[in-house]
């Protein structure tokens, strides 16, 4: 009896005799089953880890300005001066965005991966723009701290459902 069993660009053929011949890469090797069980072994964990590694974003920790006046962009420059990442922080980009809202005043927003984290008015003295720059930089590297905890909690059991009524 034999068995062939091709996987990606590796083929396995196992004669009556306990003997496999394996064709990898059309190079052809003949091995006991143990170490052809050893072998699929080492093939399956280099996979998964393949896998792992392309799940994870390659470019981390973006810092995008979407601000539109002045007093928008000293803000942004405050708060690209005074941030830095927290070390477990991982999988993220910051979007500081501002809107106009009335006369010389602007909303200012901080969004980390599309979630709302930090929204004041930004008045036109540039102390309170750099105070809120710094208040701003906190927030944010609170929530990314307590990113991974949250993650954990909203896909907890009691978030999960079939979302039937």
């Amino acid at each position: 009896m034999i068995t062939v069993i091709s996987l990606a660009s590796i083929s396995f053929c196992t004669a009556q005799n306990d003997t496999t011949t394996i064709n990898i890469k059309n190079k052809v090797v003949k091995q006991a089953p143990e170490e052809l069980h050893q072998l699929l072994n080492d093939i399956q964990k280099e996979e998964t880890q393949k896998v792992s590694r392309d799940a994870e974003i390659e470019i981390d920790g973006l810092l995008i300005d979407e601000t539109k006046t002045k007093n928008g962009r000293d803000f942004y420059d405050y708060f690209y001066r005074d941030w830095s990442p927290p070390q477990n922080a991982k999988n993220y980009s910051i979007f500081v965005t501002e809107r106009p809202y009335r006369l010389t005043t602007t909303m200012i927003e901080i969004r980390i991966n599309e979630t709302l984290v930090f929204q004041s008015f930004l008045q036109p003295r540039s102390d309170i723009v750099e105070m809120l720059a710094q208040q701003a930089v906190t927030r944010t590297a609170l929530y990314l701290q307590n990113y991974e905890e949250i993650v954990k909690q909203l896909e907890g059991a009691d978030q999960s459902g079939s979302g039937i009524f």
